[in-house]
């Protein structure tokens, strides 16, 4: 944020709680009339401040907007556009034709994000809001730069050896992320880091295709579009992962052919998920407008900002006075033009003027 412009936060005028976490606390915010969301960190938590500062100068398609970051009473917080739409965390279950397009598209969102060098870090369900669109529905990723692991069931194993965050950690995501998406519940569930930390370590043993096939309600021919998959993303070793989002675009592709859905028929489907997901979550569930949640207070004591507003009416009024003036004078004498024998005798009179007092002043310091 530029430290000369005022803040959103101390012009808010409503504030809601959208959601109450470990991590942070979640609000729901309008100001100027524009809503955002505020996420306001405990005190043990933050983000990566490059990667939110090379996020606020982006407007990438799928990509919450962020408009403002820092430190308030020695709390980090970050504000960002509202998106208006439906955590794909609070989806029970996604048809595998659908999961597979919209991943397709986060895939897009998340191949320019790394053309910054700048990596999710915390891919998960409840950072990826679905919106209703022109096309039916569209995905939107937010909550990028945390420090740490993320979400445990989400993270890649390199993640919980303290890495960073990278195409090939985000891959791995995915791939935990899309089966949420199809089967409705966790691949990996466990009581701690540790558990976690355990289970991921032994991802090259777990058969997901029979996991799903235990489920008793994916067809042969979604079972058999979705294992490439499987086996490609759910790699301990990251080097046996896709290369990069291009490849798993490619990756997702044959799984849609595999899956004998083409465009038109995607389409529809996509359509007609986004007809009954939003004709079923009213209320809480699926918020209109960043107010309709749960009244709070603000976490935090906003700033007078009228000696701000004062000091810049008075230097608008400043402006115009001065022109004003400028007007009148020019009105007065604009159109006049000086005569330049009496300018120059004016001139010569003020010398004199000059020269005389100056001999006055010396005669008076040489008097006793």
């Amino acid at each position: 944020m530029d430290s000369l412009s005022p803040s959103i936060l101390d012009r808010v005028r409503d504030c809601t709680l959208l959601h109450h976490g470990g991590e942070a606390d979640v609000y729901g915010v309008v100001a100027d009339g524009n809503e955002y969301v505020l996420k306001w960190y405990g005190s043990e938590n933050r983000f990566d401040e490059s990667v939110i500062e090379t996020l606020s100068h982006l407007n990438i398609p799928g990509l919450y907007r962020i408009r403002e970051s820092g430190v308030r009473e020695n709390t980090a917080y970050l504000l960002y556009d509202f998106v208006q739409g439906l955590s794909s965390a609070e989806v029970p279950q996604i048809p595998v034709a659908v999961a597979l397009l919209l991943l397709r598209e986060l895939g897009r969102t998340l191949e320019a994000l790394a053309g910054k060098d700048v990596h999710h870090g915390d891919l998960n369900p409840a950072n990826v809001v679905l919106c209703p669109s022109k096309f039916g529905l569209h995905a939107v990723l937010i909550d990028c730069g945390i420090v740490g692991p993320g979400a445990l069931a989400y993270a890649a194993p390199e993640r919980f050896q303290g890495k960073p965050a990278s195409v090939k950690s985000d891959l791995f995501s995915i791939g935990l992320m899309l089966f949420r998406w199809v089967a409705g519940h966790d691949l990996l569930e466990a009581d701690n880091y540790d558990g976690y930390a355990a289970q991921v370590a032994s991802i090259d043993n777990i058969d997901v295709t029979g996991i799903l096939y235990e489920m008793g309600c994916f067809s042969a021919q979604e079972l058999s579009s979705l294992d490439p998959l499987w086996k490609s993303l759910l790699r301990f070793n990251p080097e046996d992962r896709p290369e990069d989002f291009d490849e798993l675009d490619e990756l997702l592709e044959i799984a849609l052919s595999t899956l004998g859905v083409g465009e038109v028929t995607a389409q529809t489907s996509l359509q007609h998920f986004s007809e009954k997901l939003f004709d079923e979550k009213t209320g809480q569930k699926f918020p209109a407008s960043a107010q309709d949640g749960e009244k709070t207070a603000l976490p935090y004591r906003k700033c007078d900002v009228q000696p701000q507003k004062k000091i810049r009416k008075f230097a608008i009024l400043g402006v115009f006075g001065l022109i004003l003036i400028l007007i009148a004078l020019w009105l007065a004498f604009g159109t006049k033009s000086p005569d330049i024998d009496a300018t120059g005798n004016l001139l010569l009179e003020k010398s004199r003027n000059l020269e005389s007092v100056d001999s006055q002043e010396d005669i008076l310091r040489g008097a006793p």
